[in-house]
């Protein structure tokens, strides 16, 4: 049995060179814009309603993570760590799966993942909602 040579990460094609620069993108728009709570609302969710979705605070939480803001970032939207853990760990394995250093993902554990994210961050809108900490809209 051989021992498959060192391959290295290769982008082919217009996707793979997006996903890979997709993450210092986000960063640098993140950087430029700084997300202000006396800005437009985009939630279509929050527009329709006058309510914040589950998500909502998530692009100031980010920018303000992204700026070491740390307790802003967790005043914004409390499962930001969360979310940018999974964002990065998924673009770190899409790199490692196209340099052929990992299988795939199990359709299994990639929905329980899903599933609990969403559950979670349902869970913690009621919770918001109930102490009256929603993010503004």
């Amino acid at each position: 049995m051989t021992v498959p040579a060192h391959r290295p990460i290769t982008l082919n094609g217009w996707r793979d060179r997006s996903i890979a620069a997709a993450p210092f993108l986000g960063v640098a728009a993140l950087l430029a814009i700084n997300p202000a709570d006396d800005g437009p609302t985009l939630c279509p969710i929050a527009l329709i309603t006058g309510v914040a979705c589950p998500g909502c605070g998530m692009t100031r939480a980010a920018s303000a993570l992204i700026r070491g803001d740390v307790v802003l970032a967790l005043d914004y939207h409390p499962l930001i760590p969360l979310v940018a853990l999974l964002l990065t760990a998924s673009w770190a394995w899409f790199l490692l799966r196209r340099a052929g250093k990992v299988g795939p993902i199990s359709n299994r554990l990639v929905n329980l993942v899903l599933l609990g994210t969403g559950v979670s961050l349902v869970a913690v809108w009621i919770l918001r909602a109930v102490t009256g900490t929603l993010p503004p809209v």
